[in-house]
C-alpha cells in the first residue's frame, strides 16, 4: 500500500513540474512573422505576395538533418462590410515541402503551385522559395465591384512531422512542435 502511495506521489509531481520543464526548452515562435504582403490584381486575378520573417536556427538545423518539413500558407479574400459580419470570398492553401539530401546536399521543394520540384543547392538560394509566396491568385476579378471595399488575411502553418524511428532520441527535436503565425491583413483596392 506505502508502495502505490509513493508511485502516486511521485507521478503527481512528475506530471505537475513537466510543463515547467518543457516551457524552459521549448522554442519561441512568436518572432516568425508574416511580412510585406501585397494584394493586387491583374486582368483576370487577386494576387497575394508575401514573405515569412525568418526561421528559427533550430527549425534550420532540423531541415538541415533532413527532415521533411510542410509550410503551409493560408490566405482568406474578404469583402468588408460595414453593417454587418465580413464575407469570405475566396480560401486558399498553398503548401511547400522541403526535403534536403544530405549526400547529394541539395535541397527539393514541392509547391501545389509547381508543376516540378524546385532543386536549390544552397539553404540561402532555398530561403526566398521556401519563404515566399509570389503572385498567388486567389480570385478572379470578375466577382468584385469597384465600389466595395476588399481586404486579404494570410497566415503561415508549420505542421509538426513523424521522425523517423531512430530520430526520435536526438535532442533537437523535442522543443519541437506545430506552430502558425499570427494573421496579417492587408486591405485591396480593386482596380480594373
Amino acid at each position: 500500500m506505502k508502495n502505490k502511495i509513493l508511485v502516486l506521489l511521485i507521478i503527481t509531481i512528475f506530471l505537475l513540474l513537466f510543463p515547467l520543464f518543457y516551457n524552459h526548452y521549448a522554442i519561441d515562435y512568436s518572432e516568425i512573422k508574416i511580412r510585406d504582403v501585397l494584394v493586387t490584381n491583374d486582368n483576370t486575378n487577386v494576387l497575394v505576395y508575401a514573405r515569412v520573417s525568418h526561421f528559427t536556427p533550430d527549425l534550420e538545423k532540423a531541415i538541415l538533418a533532413g527532415v521533411p518539413t510542410t509550410f503551409s500558407f493560408k490566405i482568406e479574400f474578404y469583402q468588408d462590410e460595414e453593417f454587418w459580419f465580413d464575407k469570405r470570398l475566396a480560401q486558399v492553401e498553398v503548401k511547400k515541402n522541403i526535403k534536403y539530401d544530405q549526400i547529394k546536399k541539395t535541397f527539393y521543394l514541392t509547391s501545389d503551385f509547381e508543376r516540378a520540384p524546385a532543386v536549390f543547392q544552397g539553404f540561402d538560394v532555398a530561403w526566398p522559395a521556401i519563404a515566399e509566396i509570389n503572385g498567388i491568385p486567389i480570385i478572379n476579378t470578375k466577382h468584385l465591384n469597384q465600389d466595395q471595399k476588399y481586404y486579404a488575411r494570410i497566415k503561415m502553418e508549420w505542421e509538426n512531422y513523424r521522425l523517423p524511428f531512430y530520430a526520435k532520441l536526438i535532442r533537437i527535436f523535442l522543443s519541437f512542435r506545430d506552430f502558425e503565425t499570427d494573421w496579417q491583413s492587408q486591405p485591396f483596392h480593386f482596380q480594373q
